[in-house]
């Protein structure tokens, strides 16, 4: 996950990248910025965006997939998908509108990745005996004799060494 964030971490005026659950747990964290503030800056996102989503709900529309924050220091973004919600933190000098499209593409190849995990999983065929065949048993049964015990007698009393 952090090699999809670092590009965006590293664009002009993107003071950190935080990629967060929708009920506000960190997954991943890039760029500068204090690691220390990484939980409560992503509780605080997936807390506004859940209120801005119930907001709007009475009147129908859809959740917000892109909202902005502007403030003294700076300017916080949150763009959600499907799995998670991707949270910049731009400083003065950057505006949303710079960083717009490599959040999409960013965020774009994060579920790109996670739908690609998901269908190589879904593709693996289970190992189901056919329909005639009997299940397996915890411990393997030999029909016969291996090559290495071909010509061997069975021992003739109990203690002895089979083939002699």
């Amino acid at each position: 996950m952090i090699n999809f964030l670092e590009p965006l971490s590293r664009l002009p005026g993107v003071e950190s990248v935080l990629l967060i659950s929708h009920d506000g747990v960190p997954i991943a964290h890039a760029g500068g910025g204090d690691v220390s503030r990484e939980d409560s800056t992503a509780a605080l996102a997936a807390s506004w965006l859940n209120d801005v989503s119930a907001a709007v709900a009475p009147l129908t529309w859809n959740a917000p997939e892109r909202i902005c924050l502007r403030a003294a220091r700076g300017t916080l973004v949150l763009r959600r998908s499907e799995s998670a919600c991707l949270v910049v933190m731009l400083g003065r000098e950057a505006t949303p509108e710079d960083v717009r499209l490599s959040m999409d593409g960013t965020l774009a190849r994060i579920e790109r990745a996670r739908h690609g995990r998901a269908a190589a999983a879904a593709a693996q065929p289970e190992r189901l005996p056919s329909a005639g065949a009997e299940p397996g048993g915890p411990i393997p049964y030999r029909k016969g004799p291996s090559t290495s015990e071909e010509g061997l007698r069975p021992a003739p009393r109990p203690g002895q060494s089979p083939g002699n």
